[in-house]
């Protein structure tokens, strides 16, 4: 292998190591005695169902993808008679605006991606997506009540 090659290999395999983990974070606000049913999943792992009590927790890490952008985690979430499925983690949308953190709290109107500073970047409603901030490069925060 030439010195060019060797040098190439080596900055390539030095970005791909100190490429970090992205940790997801589901946490139920849905209010006191609501029970919130979670199943996530990429294309490669499925990361099984669980139940969640108020202000309960889901979480899991992965490295992205690093040559192709491709990375999806996508969840459907119950509580009582309410379903969702949304994306959890999508590589493109996600990977600078949460690089290392995307945490989602679900709240009685549906999920919310959360912006540090305490406001959110996206929402789902149980019925439909409530864009809050990923609209063709636009930024309009909803904040935290």
């Amino acid at each position: 292998m030439s010195l060019l090659g060797k040098l190439v290999f080596f900055i390539f395999l030095q970005i791909t190591l100190s490429q970090g983990k992205t940790h997801v974070r589901l946490t139920n606000r849905l209010g006191p005695g609501s029970e919130l049913t979670i199943r996530c999943q990429s294309k490669d792992d499925d990361l099984g169902t669980h139940v969640l009590p108020p202000d309960g927790f889901f979480e899991w890490s992965f490295k992205p993808n690093f040559l192709v952008v491709n990375t999806l985690f996508f969840c459907r979430i119950q509580s009582q008679s309410k379903v969702l499925s949304f994306d959890a983690y999508v590589q493109e949308r996600d990977e600078f605006k949460c690089r290392e953190r995307c945490f989602w709290d679900v709240l009685p109107d549906g999920p919310c991606l959360i912006k540090e500073g305490n406001v959110y970047y996206i929402c789902y409603s149980w019925q439909k997506e409530i864009n809050a901030g990923i609209e063709q490069g636009q930024s309009k925060d909803m904040h935290i009540p």
